[in-house]
């Protein structure tokens, strides 16, 4: 199989690490290989070294296009709600306002922000604010490094989660879904209203506490949180996660809109990959993420000076041999119909070294035609002449002077005679050897008339024709 295109996507989810790889090629992605790596912190470096290096290339995994996943509970969402005057300086408004949740040096952030749809009237901005503690995500990314480790996009591990539902809906004016990301211990609930991010909270699930009562309750906080009326009722419950389908059980009786996220995903799944679909859904959704160049929720943490910056300088031999294989194509469509054009000329000049020969041949053919017409013509008219006075001539020359002929008779090529004779024994050998007779046989007995002492007989012969 060859791919085009390879995306991993890391997520670091509880105490457990999952890779998955999404590969795409002429006929869309392919869910390629999965892993999940327990207890990544409390396992010696080099060990866990060996191990991921070791996945990524006993699979042929490239590492160029790591998107890293960070949980919930690292994360800082806040909505804002600003005036449309400031669209203009859009950038540094945000800034300062990440400056107002940074009271000290430690507590730095790293940001990044997206724009959501206006509320109808255009004299709002509502910005979605995504926030991860400095110190934290540092760490995070110390610990991949030291693994051999570079993502060049850092996103919450709902956002590529929320990006693979997105990407199979083509209307999402008006609708507001609920996704369900439920983890061995723990449910992340989190809200898509016109396709953007708009709600999430993660909660613990207590030990005697079923999944249905929980997301029920979760839902209907949401619900309470995003002021949903009877117009924006929700259109379905997607569940995702290691959990999701205990929880689906659950569930499919009292909400029956409620879906897994795998009957949602359009790629294609290789069958010992079918199992881990919904455990490996978030990791899916991040490799997802940067695999497309525009994904429906498009974010970035990691701090400016470690993201890969491509100078339009890098495309240029991508360009080159891009035009080289399109000339190549270009140039073999010329050459087949240089080719082409090379064997009708030559079949053009088969044919006038072939005409003259042609020509003689049709015409013998004609001449063989009006004999042949002229043969039939002649077979017709001897067919037709009466042969009775030939074979009367005949019987007369053959037969001996003692026998006579009392009846004759001729008709569709057969002829009957008979008459007496002094030696009828003789007389089938002698009509035999006529060339215009054959199959002479008696017909009936023969015996002696008393009056003459001859034989009486009656012969049936065929005209030799």
């Amino acid at each position: 199989m060859i791919y085009l295109k390879t995306s991993v996507g890391l997520e670091l989810r509880g105490e457990d690490m999952l890779i998955s790889s999404l590969q795409s090629n002429f006929s869309g992605g392919v869910f390629t290989h999965f892993k999940r790596v327990t207890n990544y912190r409390l396992r010696e470096k080099e060990e866990l070294r060996r191990e991921i290096n070791n996945f990524f290339k006993s699979n042929r995994l490239g590492r160029d296009n790591i998107v890293l996943g960070i949980p919930r509970r690292d994360i800082v969402l806040r909505h804002l709600d600003l005036p449309s005057e400031v669209a203009d300086n859009l950038k540094q408004v945000i800034h300062y306002q990440v400056q107002s949740f940074e009271p000290t040096e430690e507590d730095r952030f790293y940001y990044d922000y997206a724009l959501l749809d206006g509320n109808g009237t255009r004299k709002k901005l509502t910005v979605l604010l995504v926030m991860v503690r400095k110190a934290l995500l540092d760490d995070h990314l110390r610990l991949l490094l030291g693994l051999g480790i570079r993502p060049i996009r850092v996103i919450g591990s709902s956002m590529g989660l929320s990006n693979i539902f997105l990407q199979s809906r083509k209307d999402m004016h008006g609708k507001t879904f609920i996704l369900a990301d439920l983890s061995s211990s723990a449910l992340e609930l989190l809200a898509l209203r016109d396709g953007a991010f708009v709600y999430s909270r993660e909660v613990p699930r207590e030990s005697d506490q079923s999944w249905k009562d929980l997301i029920l309750r979760e839902t209907d906080e949401a619900a309470s949180k995003m002021r949903l009326g009877s117009e924006g009722a929700l259109e379905k419950i997607i569940l995702a996660g290691e959990s999701s389908e205990a929880a689906h059980e659950e569930m499919k009786i009292a909400v029956p809109d409620c879906v897994l996220l795998k009957n949602s995903i359009q790629f294609d799944i290789p069958g010992e990959n079918k199992p881990h679909l919904q455990e490996a859904a978030s990791a899916l959704g991040l490799a997802f993420t940067g695999l497309v160049r525009r994904p429906s929720i498009r974010m970035n943490l990691l701090p400016a000076e470690l993201r890969v910056r491509q100078t339009r300088w890098a495309y240029v031999p991508a360009i080159i041999f891009g035009l080289a294989i399109i000339g190549l194509l270009i140039a073999l469509g010329f050459h087949r119909m240089a080719q082409n054009r090379i064997l009708i000329r030559q079949l053009d000049q088969e044919i006038q070294l072939l005409k003259a020969p042609v020509e003689r041949v049709q015409s013998l053919r004609n001449q063989a035609d009006t004999l042949e017409q002229r043969l039939k013509s002649v077979e017709g008219l001897l067919g037709k002449r009466d042969m009775n006075l030939e074979i009367l001539q005949e019987l007369t020359t053959i037969l001996p002077p003692d026998t006579f002929l009392s009846t004759y008779t001729y008709r569709d090529g057969t002829i009957q005679m008979g008459g007496s004779s002094g030696s009828s024994s003789e007389l089938i050998p002698k009509l035999e050897k006529s060339p215009l007779l054959k199959d002479v046989v008696p017909k009936g007995p023969v015996f002696k008339d008393q009056q003459t002492g001859k034989d009486r007989f009656t012969l049936e012969a065929k005209l030799e024709k």
